[in-house]
């Protein structure tokens, strides 16, 4: 299983996903103009990483900004990932904020209140 990297730009985000480490991270702004198209590779890796999960894993979460598809298709990831706590593997997802953007960390909170994963909150100043 390859290491997945992609360069964040002003309409994609940063992606890292490194299997021996067992860290997912996204950053940055997402408005792809076909989120499917842009996430599909990214969805790939993760269920063939749910198949066989590090030992622990930490997923962190530092969006900036994300239009309505990306919203939708986050959650679906997120929801993959449930099969890894419920596998019994240790799993946190860590929730990144602008301490001055109360939508960003809300939109983390709702994702908490429907994945059964367990959340964890940072707030940073831009």
């Amino acid at each position: 299983m390859e290491v997945l990297s992609i360069k964040g730009t002003s309409q994609y985000p940063e992606v890292l996903l490194d299997h021996r480490k067992g860290t997912i991270s996204l950053s940055g702004n997402s408005l792809p103009e076909n989120a499917k198209g842009f996430f599909d590779p990214i969805i790939d890796w993760i269920e063939e990483y749910i198949a066989n999960p590090f030992s622990e894993t930490t997923v962190s979460i530092r969006m900036t900004y994300y239009n309505t598809p990306s919203s939708k298709i986050l959650f679906q990831i997120l929801k993959k990932l449930e099969a890894i706590h419920a596998g019994g593997h240790k799993i946190t997802i860590v929730w990144h904020s602008p301490e001055d953007d109360p939508d960003m960390k809300d939109a983390g909170i709702d994702y908490s209140e429907n994945v059964k994963i367990p959340f964890s909150f940072v707030t940073y100043k831009e």
